[in-house]
């Protein structure tokens, strides 16, 4: 390894606010407090406000770069995020969302250099939902051919290199774009990846309109799609876990009209 190679983080990780700015300090704070210093902080914000950015301002030292950005899709913003990237790995982060303690980029760390730098790690979160408790969830491929999506970005690691090489995230996915990278990553044969039942992350509950929970049911459906084809999609639609899906949204739906 070359002394340059030496000097660069072994994670960047991206903050975006997009929205709930108000929320940013509890992630940086979560970064900024961990033991292993090997990362970089990437901040990627919509807004130049004073009054949006404030909450960042006690860590601007910490911040190794803050860019301003008009777009407001998803996978562009995941793209750019790579592009000033200096670590080996990426992770992205929301405002709101934190590390579960100060040890967590040590276990990452551990992790990778055990593991020999897989591709790809994904680790278990909290599923969280305004009608029901939070419950620990596990990604991994047996339960994806099973037909389900148990996944949320913040709990994913992504090799650099990996992105690039997969022409980075497909920008006709405007919510799960991630999720169709990890596609592309199992479609691989010489995919190296790792799953650990660890909860490493956890964020701020968020309420999703109801038309965007339709959409990410489409764009789950036209990615496994194009990466799987039509009979992989009929199999999947059929064992998906729909009634959970139906529930969230009619109770989104009654809420809206009788409960303001």
């Amino acid at each position: 390894m070359t002394d340059e190679n030496l000097d660069k983080p072994l994670v960047s990780i991206v903050v975006m606010l997009r929205d709930f700015f108000h929320l940013a300090n509890l992630t940086l704070k979560s970064i900024t407090d961990q033991t292993e210093s090997s990362y970089e902080i990437i901040v990627i914000s919509a807004s130049r406000a004073k009054r949006d950015l404030v909450m960042i301002k006690p860590f601007m030292d910490k911040i190794k770069k803050l860019e301003f950005v008009q777009e407001e899709d998803l996978p562009i913003l995941m793209n750019k995020a790579i592009e000033l990237s200096q670590g080996k790995y990426i992770h992205y982060l929301f405002s709101g969302d934190t590390y579960v303690s100060k040890y967590v980029m040590n276990y990452l760390k551990d992790l990778i250099e055990e593991k020999k730098y897989p591709e790809f790690i994904s680790c278990a979160f909290l599923r969280r939902d305004e009608y029901s408790n939070p419950e620990a969830i596990n990604f991994s491929f047996d339960y994806f051919k099973r037909g389900k999506i148990p996944m949320n970005i913040q709990s994913c690691w992504f090799l650099i290199d990996t992105i690039k090489t997969l022409k980075y995230f497909d920008t006709k996915y405007k919510i799960k774009p991630g999720f169709d990278m990890i596609c592309k990553i199992f479609l691989k044969k010489d995919k190296k990846v790792i799953f650990s039942n660890r909860v490493l992350t956890d964020y701020q509950f968020k309420k999703i309109p109801s038309k965007l929970v339709l959409l990410r049911t489409y764009e789950n459906l036209k990615i496994i799609y194009n990466n799987f084809g039509l009979v992989k999609t009929i199999s999947w639609w059929a064992i998906h876990d729909h009634f959970r899906m139906l529930k969230l949204f009619m109770l989104t739906l009654k809420r809206a009209f009788w409960n303001p």
